[in-house]
């Protein structure tokens, strides 16, 4: 038969471990997050460099359109900055939707944490 003292004292180390692990667990997720971070900003600052380079293809193409009048090529360049735009506009899209604060918080930890503390409350 074990004291009362000892199953404290066991009662203390488990929580500790507990805590250890739950601790870890944290930072695994905030690591894993720290990546989406990285990707999402190169995401977003590609998409931001091809804004202006799609935008000068397009002033270029309706510059030439307007001296040439109906050549394809001035065609091939409107296609080309509307489609460089395009894409630009979709990776700033996705790297603002990846840097949303609700997307970086270690779900799994929280909610494992407040399950903790609700089922000990009386």
């Amino acid at each position: 038969m074990r004291s009362t003292l000892e199953l404290l004292l066991d009662l203390v180390r488990q929580t500790q471990q507990l805590a250890r692990v739950e601790l870890s667990l944290v930072r695994a997720e905030i690591s894993e997050r720290g990546g989406l971070v990285a990707s999402s900003l190169v995401a977003l600052a590609a998409g931001l460099v091809l804004l202006p380079v799609g935008l000068g293809l397009i002033l270029v193409a309706l510059g030439l359109l307007l001296v040439r009048l109906g050549v394809p090529l001035d065609l091939a360049f409107l296609i080309l900055a509307l489609a460089v735009i395009v894409v630009g506009l979709l990776l700033v899209r996705a790297g603002l939707r990846g840097l949303k604060p609700s997307r970086l918080v270690p779900a799994k930890s929280v909610s494992q944490i407040s399950s903790l503390l609700g089922g000990l409350e009386p």
